[in-house]
């Protein structure tokens, strides 16, 4: 199977709680190294509307990259020498950006920034894929909704403190460059945690792959041979290229064209953070009693919720909806982080795992570049269409909030009808793993 029963509890096995533990390292330096942080180094440097809408979705983009490191990856039979030195790489990676600035003349800056951050960032696409493969043999399939529920609360927890801190911390930088050195020196820190515990976390049973020398042409065709699982990647690769024409230019939406302050932003994020904590457990019970399918869909039905209130919210009136809009986005994000982990390797065969779960990554990041790449064009034409200071104050972006929940309401629609794989149908049992093969798959 490619979940393995080896503990009772969600977090019983001492791998289990030192991937549990590892949750917490490595969040804490993703969230200080990215997000928020990172589009403020960014427009620091000078970068425009268009590169900061990437970089708030850069580790899901740098996912199309992966895909070509199939073949070399399926040779390393030890899934933990793989996962900490790419854990290593890509740590120093990402580092790096924030010495570009110091290190950089001006004019070279933000050529330098894409390279560094696309290189670091693809390294750490690749890191998760490896990790999850590690972790999942060590899990209980009958567990799996509550202890994948378990992380991601576990991870809101440190994204709720670093927010309050890490606001508060630029606030009182007023957005200078020292206020991002340091946020990345304690990131370091934290790398160095992870790094530690990764060292000391078991490693399963030695993994071979069942094929050998993949082409690029076997690396796509594997996966779509493959109808269930190609299904999947298809409507999963659909709902983000839907949300992210609107949803990749929230940050630039706050931070330039409201002109919100740091600790303001981080606090409307709480919004989406702070109720996760609870909903979290109550998806993950919901996932593990209704199937990973059922919690799917009806979850990215609430991303409609989202779209739709931030489409209102102006100047005048975004306190009121772009609260309401967080809300749902909550209680969304909270019940496609449990059902798209499970569903994915619910579907997903023993063989060749790396070579499916790259396929996938890069999938998801196809839609990641072509969802921004939409909605600047949209963007682009409404303003040239609108008089000049006139009209609907921001049209430009609030109009692509109008454009996801229509398109994300007619997905919906079309994939959840009776015969078309809707919520009603039973989710399928987990495959057989390869015999020879009791690793872990992510």
């Amino acid at each position: 199977m490619l979940f393995h029963r080896h503990g009772s509890a969600a977090t019983g096995s001492r791998p289990l709680r030192c991937f549990f533990i590892q949750t917490g390292f490595g969040t804490a330096f993703t969230y200080l190294t990215s997000g928020v942080f990172l589009s403020g180094l960014a427009l620091l440097m000078g970068a425009g509307d268009v590169i900061v809408s990437y970089l708030s979705v850069i580790v899901n983009i740098c996912g199309v990259l992966i895909l070509l490191f199939s073949p070399v990856l399926e040779r390393f039979q030890s899934r933990k020498r793989l996962t900490v030195g790419l854990t290593v790489l890509s740590r120093l990676a990402t580092l790096f950006i924030v010495c570009i600035p110091v290190i950089a003349p001006p004019g070279l800056r933000l050529p330098l920034l894409l390279v560094a951050v696309v290189a670091a960032f693809t390294l750490q696409a690749q890191t998760t894929v490896v990790l999850n493969q590690w972790m999942l043999g060590f899990m209980d399939e009958r567990r799996s909704g509550r202890y994948i529920s378990r992380r991601q609360t576990l991870t809101l927890a440190v994204t709720v403190a670093l927010s309050l801190a890490g606001g508060w911390w630029m606030d009182v930088a007023q957005g200078r460059y020292e206020g991002f050195a340091a946020l990345f020196a304690l990131a370091g820190l934290m790398g160095i945690c992870e790094v530690v515990l990764l060292v000391r976390t078991p490693d399963g049973p030695a993994c071979h792959s069942a094929v050998k020398g993949f082409g690029l042409r076997e690396l796509v065709r594997l996966p779509l041979q493959n109808r269930p699982f190609a299904g999947f990647v298809l409507y999963i690769f659909t709902f983000y290229l839907l949300l992210y024409i609107a949803d990749s230019f929230t940050m630039v939406y706050l931070m330039k064209y409201l002109a919100l302050p740091y600790g303001t932003v981080n606090l409307l994020y709480m919004i989406i953070s702070l109720p996760q904590i609870v909903l979290l457990g109550l998806w993950g019970r919901l996932s593990d009693r209704r199937g990973h399918r059922f919690v799917l869909k009806t979850s990215i039905w609430l991303f409609t919720g989202e779209t739709l209130f931030m489409a209102f919210a102006g100047p005048e009136g975004w306190p009121l909806f772009i609260p309401i809009a967080f809300l749902c986005s909550s209680a969304a994000n909270s019940g496609f982080a449990v059902a798209v982990f499970n569903r994915r390797y619910e579907l997903m065969p023993g063989e060749n795992r790396i070579v499916y779960d790259n396929f996938y990554s890069a999938a998801v990041g196809a839609a990641f570049i072509l969802g921004p790449m939409a909605g600047g064009a949209i963007k682009g034409a409404v303003e040239s269409a609108l008089p000049a200071g006139g009209g609907v104050p921001f049209a430009g972006i609030r109009v692509l909030y109008i454009v996801s929940a229509v398109g994300i309401l007619l997905l919906q629609t079309v994939c959840c009808r009776p015969g078309r794989g809707g919520v009603r149908a039973p989710a399928a049992r987990f495959p057989e793993g390869p015999k020879n093969c009791d690793s872990s798959v992510g």
